[in-house]
C-alpha cells in the first residue's frame, strides 16, 4: 500500500516562479520540484522522485511507494486550474482586486481570508454540479 505524502505547491515572488516540496518528513530522502508553472513544478517533482528511487536502489535501499496529496497556495491554485480570477472572486464573494493580489503574490492572505477563499471555492464547486451536464447530443433531447 502506498504511503500518502502531502506535497505543497506554491508560487514564489515574481512571474513563473513555482515550487513544490514534501511537507512530510520521510527517513533518508526529500523531494522538491521547480518550474515556470505549477504543472512544471509538479512534473519536476516526479523527475526527482524517479531519480531518487534509482539512486536509493543503486545504494541497495528501497523507497516506499508514495501517493501524493497536493495542497496549493492561492497563486499556484489559480495557475494550475484554469479559472478566471475576476469571475471566481465574484462567485465566492471576495474582492476581485484583492484576490488578484493574492494570486500574483503581491499580498499573502491571512488564515481568516484563506478560509473564506477555501469555503467560497467549495461552495462554487458544489454549485458546478457535473451531473447537470447533458449526457447525449442535444438533438436527442428534441422531439420532432
Amino acid at each position: 500500500m502506498a504511503q500518502k505524502v502531502t506535497i505543497v505547491v506554491e508560487k514564489g515572488k515574481g512571474d513563473k516562479n513555482f515550487a513544490c516540496f514534501m511537507a512530510d518528513e520521510l527517513p533518508g530522502f526529500g523531494l522538491a520540484g521547480y518550474g515556470h508553472s505549477a504543472q512544471e513544478a509538479i512534473d519536476d517533482l516526479h523527475v526527482a522522485l524517479k531519480e531518487t528511487r534509482e539512486e536509493l536502489t543503486n545504494m541497495g535501499q528501497q523507497m516506499p511507494e508514495l501517493e501524493f496529496d497536493f495542497k496549493f497556495d492561492v497563486g499556484s491554485f489559480f495557475d494550475y486550474y484554469p479559472l478566471n480570477v475576476t469571475e471566481t472572486a465574484k462567485r465566492i464573494g471576495i474582492n476581485a482586486s484583492l484576490l488578484r493580489q493574492y494570486v500574483s503574490g503581491v499580498h499573502v492572505p491571512q488564515a481568516k481570508q484563506l478560509q473564506r477563499i477555501h469555503d467560497g471555492l467549495v461552495r462554487m464547486f458544489q454549485w458546478m454540479d457535473a451531473d447537470s451536464l447533458i449526457s447525449k447530443p442535444t438533438t436527442a433531447y428534441v422531439q420532432i
